[in-house]
């Protein structure tokens, strides 16, 4: 009983600390600058690991049994399988941007977008924090 119930706990407690932490990239660099006339702008690069399809072992080709045939859906072409997408590390990106700038304080009145690059497991963004509004 106290092994079930033990179980049962420790597998809850996997699934919603899962959930709810954001995917933190392999590696990611916050740099600011506030220029001579008072700009204040950052730079946030990140990159990820790309995930292997999670089938098959090693390589992209899913491995079947016998009688399975060869055909299906190429490797990484369904959501949680294959490579990390442009999709995913945008999204990454994106949320740990503006946790950064919200736990640094860095750009309180807001930021905008001045360019943004992203490849399938790389991010890049400049973005400039937006003046206080005169009083």
């Amino acid at each position: 009983m106290k092994v079930h119930l033990l179980a049962s706990m420790t597998t809850i407690l996997l699934i919603s600390g899962c959930s709810s932490t954001p995917e933190v990239p392999t590696s990611e660099s916050f740099v600011t600058d506030i220029t001579e006339l008072g700009h204040k702008r950052f730079t946030y690069k990140a990159s990820q690991e790309i995930k292997p399809s999670g089938r098959g072992g090693r390589g992209n080709k899913p491995s079947h049994g016998p009688g399975m045939g060869g055909g299906g859906k190429p490797p990484g072409g369904k959501p949680g399988g294959g490579k990390t997408t442009s999709g995913d590390i945008k999204k990454t990106a994106m949320e740990r941007i503006e946790l950064l700038l919200n736990e640094s304080g860095f750009c309180s009145n807001g930021w905008f977008l001045i360019e943004q690059t992203f490849d399938q497991n790389r991010a890049e963004i400049l973005g400039e924090c937006r003046a206080a509004a005169p009083q």
